[in-house]
């Protein structure tokens, strides 16, 4: 997270602002896992300074992603991209300058939670993932499009990124591959959301752009519901790919 924070402040490219909020989600989703066995789970809540950290870089991304999302669609978008892109600017000028705070952050919090990390019990872990992906399949069958299904995607991400971690000791099949998919397209589908409430703004009046990510939304909750079917079965069903081989 370090080095990625600090290539950002010093060449400003995006894609290593992108890499250091995955870091960010990856470590919180070990203390999420690590917590929930603890009797007093803490892990977490001595990360939010990071989190903090993240949700201001989160600013500057936002308005990144609705500027090549604005210049891909049909029709004149011109004057959102140059509001996206001022917007850009201004956080990402707020956020440099803070940037001393914020490599002083991560350093106080590594400090903190190096202390606190314990080891998690293989049956706790096993148990874990067997009742995250229970709770997920009941959600998904229920196939309403709200904010329940999205945080249902965080969840699998939690389950994916802890995979590599715990998977010597998971008594339990795990369909890496698939459920990477499954939590691709409800991301797809989020984002084309927002798009929509994006364009839909009065003031951006770009019809044709807010037609066709309209159907396209269709198109994509039509997939999600096939892809999801059997999510169960599918998600505990052995698969050849090892999970490090997907992109």
């Amino acid at each position: 997270m370090k080095g990625h924070l600090e290539s950002f402040v010093k060449k400003g490219e995006q894609e290593e602002l992108h890499h250091f909020r995955t870091r960010v989600k990856k470590l919180r989703a070990f203390f999420i896992l690590a917590d929930s066995a603890a009797k007093e789970p803490a892990l977490e809540q001595h990360f939010k300074p990071v989190r903090k950290v993240f949700k201001q870089a989160g600013e500057i991304r936002n308005a990144y992603i609705n500027q090549e999302l604005a210049k891909a669609q049909p029709g004149d978008s011109a004057s959102l991209i140059r509001d996206q892109r001022l917007l850009m600017k201004r956080a990402a000028k707020i956020f440099n300058a803070r940037s001393g705070q914020h490599l002083a952050r991560l350093r106080r919090t590594r400090r903190k939670l190096s202390k606190r990390i314990v080891s998690v019990n293989n049956l706790h872990i096993s148990l874990y993932y067997r009742q995250q992906l229970k709770a997920m399949a009941a959600i998904l069958a229920r196939h309403r499009f709200d904010e329940e299904l999205h945080n249902c995607r965080k969840q699998l991400k939690i389950l994916i990124y802890n995979y590599q971690l715990v998977c010597p000791k998971l008594d339990l099949p795990f369909n890496g591959g698939y459920l990477e998919k499954v939590q691709t397209a409800i991301g797809d589908w989020h984002d084309n959301q927002l798009a929509i409430q994006l364009f839909s703004r009065a003031e951006i009046g770009n019809s044709e752009a807010l037609s066709n990510l309209k159907k396209e939304g269709t198109r994509l909750k039509r997939a999600l519901t096939r892809l999801t079917r059997d999510f169960q079965q599918q998600a505990t069903t052995p698969t050849a790919l090892p999970l490090e081989q997907i992109d």
